[in-house]
């Protein structure tokens, strides 16, 4: 029988593989709140606060996922630049290229959608009540950010990881002849 951890680590591969699995993620989690919400009258978090407060929700949402955006960018420029074995690897391995091309991709799209969504609710939500549920747009919005943060943390570990491997490997991460600096 497979233990718990093999199991958890199968099913995130497979979910890694997979960035449209986040819209699969993104349904359950808002279709599962909306009816608990409908259920009970309670829990509506996003919809419970006035009007300022949702359009300061929306504001904050749109420029946090700018801001990581900004964070994409620059990780992608370190993935394309490193030059180690085990980065090229990544980069090259017909598995490995495409599960990684289409991760950046989703991350960095999923930072563009977000946004938008984010935007286009301060236009919209335009009464007290929100009658027209622009809020829930919103909270799938950042369910859908959630799941692409982990996928996005996912990413960094690993070209971190790869990048050091490859930098311990090379001839000079070791300098041979001099001492190693002492924490004075």
């Amino acid at each position: 029988m497979a233990s718990l951890a093999g199991v958890v680590r199968d099913l995130l591969n497979g979910w890694r593989s997979r960035p449209g699995a986040d819209w699969l993620l993104t349904v359950v989690v808002l279709g599962g709140h909306g009816l608990l919400v409908a259920l009970t009258g309670r829990g509506d978090v996003f919809g419970a606060p006035d009007r300022e407060q949702r359009l300061a929700v929306y504001t904050t949402g749109a420029t946090v996922v700018a801001l990581v955006g900004s964070f994409v960018t620059a990780a992608i420029a370190q993935y394309a630049s490193a030059t180690g074995r085990r980065m090229r690897v990544l980069r090259t391995a017909p598995h490995l290229a495409s599960q990684f091309r289409r991760n950046w991709v989703s991350v960095l799209s999923a930072t563009l959608f977000i946004s938008a969504v984010c935007l286009l609710a301060i236009v919209l939500d335009t009464t007290e009540t929100d009658p027209g549920g622009v809020h829930w747009a919103v909270e799938g919005a950042l369910v859908l950010g959630g799941a692409r943060a982990y996928r996005l943390l996912w990413l960094f570990n690993a070209v971190i990881q790869a990048t050091d491997r490859d930098l311990a490997d090379s001839p000079q991460a070791a300098p041979q002849g001099h001492p190693p600096a002492s924490g004075q």
